[in-house]
């Protein structure tokens, strides 16, 4: 019997088409402001990351088409390039370095040889180590024997604008890959010679 009433008012109550507006009001308002404050902090961080990206772009094809031995002046200046586009330079990391591939046909050995590495801001990022590099084929791309290849990899922490945010001090990696244009190689004062 006492089944049978549950059964009888939750048919009633799913029939039922009265109701204020207020009530729904309170009841779903939290649940679409929280849902607003999600969507602004997701799509903050993905406009965070978009513009990191494309300033990674930019600093890696501006040394792609440099013909000149590039010096730690230059490395400054690319790390302050990259803060000017992104408009946040406190915590912004920026590591540039070089890389040759090599293929040994008899043995059908290939390795990977860095040229050079060097990183400017304060951060987690270090210089790149022959270890690093030796045997990077899972990382780096397809390339010829003989080829130089441009890395650029930088690294923000984004910091979340309410107290409450999802992504409080999330860090934001970047990484570019890109070949020289106009010259055989890239080189860095006194590492090596054009």
């Amino acid at each position: 019997m006492y089944i049978f009433d549950i059964k009888r008012a939750l048919r009633r109550f799913r029939k039922s088409e009265q109701g204020t507006v207020t009530m729904e009001t309170v009841i779903m308002l939290p649940f679409l402001f929280g849902l607003l404050v999600f969507s602004y902090e997701f799509f903050d961080m993905f406009r965070y990351k978009s513009v990191r990206e494309k300033a990674t772009y930019t600093v890696a094809d501006m040394l792609s088409r440099e013909t000149n031995v590039v010096d730690a002046t230059y490395i400054d200046n690319t790390k302050l390039l990259f803060d000017t586009m992104t408009k946040n330079g406190s915590d912004n990391q920026i590591r540039t370095s070089v890389v040759r591939y090599h293929q040994y046909d008899p043995d059908n050995i290939d390795e990977f040889e860095l040229r050079w590495s060097e990183v400017r801001g304060e951060g987690e990022l270090l210089k790149l180590t022959t270890a690093d590099v030796k045997e990077a084929h899972a990382t780096f791309p397809k390339m010829t024997n003989g080829q130089d290849l441009i890395i650029v990899e930088t690294r923000s922490v984004y910091d979340a604008h309410l107290p409450f945010g999802v992504a409080k001090d999330t860090p934001i990696k970047t990484q570019m890959f890109m070949s020289l244009r106009f010259g055989a190689q890239l080189c860095y004062v006194g590492v090596c010679t054009p």
